[in-house]
């Protein structure tokens, strides 16, 4: 079974594209987190909640 990382990373590659992008939307500051890197709150139990969280709600909206 694919864990939590790789689902957060395949969800992302589908919304961005390239594994560049990626990896750079990981080290950015997100607005929606309040200008954290999302990568600093996917390590803690709470922030990795509201990443992927996050991530499952922007795959469901219309764009």
């Amino acid at each position: 079974m694919n864990s939590i990382d790789e689902k957060a990373n395949r969800i992302l590659k589908a919304l961005l594209g390239t594994d560049e992008l990626v990896q750079r939307w990981w080290s950015s500051p997100n607005r929606a987190f309040d200008m954290q890197l999302p990568d600093d709150l996917w390590h803690t139990n709470s922030g990795r909640t509201k990443v992927y969280k996050y991530l499952l709600d922007q795959m469901e909206s219309p764009h």
